[in-house]
């Protein structure tokens, strides 16, 4: 881990970004640049492909909160909660233009246990708001 933090800072580092905010989770670092406005995302922490993302929060529309759930069978609620339902939990953004959309996972079934899914869940809201009040105002559409 020590080593993939390191990496994330020369990455700050490369894209000349000073992090105000930093949140590892199981399978990206995100780091937000609050005077730049800029967001830098590292993936693939556990399979070992790193790739890596700035998006430039004077170019997003929208940032929320995305769930994705699975199959519910008729009556499927009577026997399990609708959370153990859910596939993932991303923070989705929403550029200008043809820019297509981009996903942080919070959470993802065949990785994460349901047990920690009100805490990533309450992370993913916290980076919502925050990054939600830094889109430039003429941009802004509600969530």
């Amino acid at each position: 881990m020590k080593r993939l933090l390191d990496y994330f800072s020369r990455l700050g580092s490369k894209y000349n970004l000073s992090f105000s905010s930093q949140e590892v989770l199981r399978n990206c670092i995100i780091g937000l640049d609050g005077v730049q406005r800029k967001l830098l995302v590292l993936n693939g922490i556990n399979n070992g492909v790193l790739t890596e993302q700035v998006i430039d929060l004077n170019e997003v529309t929208n940032c929320s909160v995305k769930k994705q759930y699975g199959h519910i069978q008729v009556n499927g609620l009577r026997k399990r909660r609708l959370e153990q339902y859910l596939e993932k939990m991303t923070l989705h953004f929403k550029f200008l233009l043809d820019k297509p959309p981009a996903d942080v996972q919070f959470f993802k079934q065949a990785e994460d246990n349901i047990s920690e899914l009100s805490e990533l869940e309450n992370k993913a809201e916290k980076w919502k708001v925050i990054l939600s009040k830094m889109l430039p105002v003429s941009l802004k559409k509600s969530a």
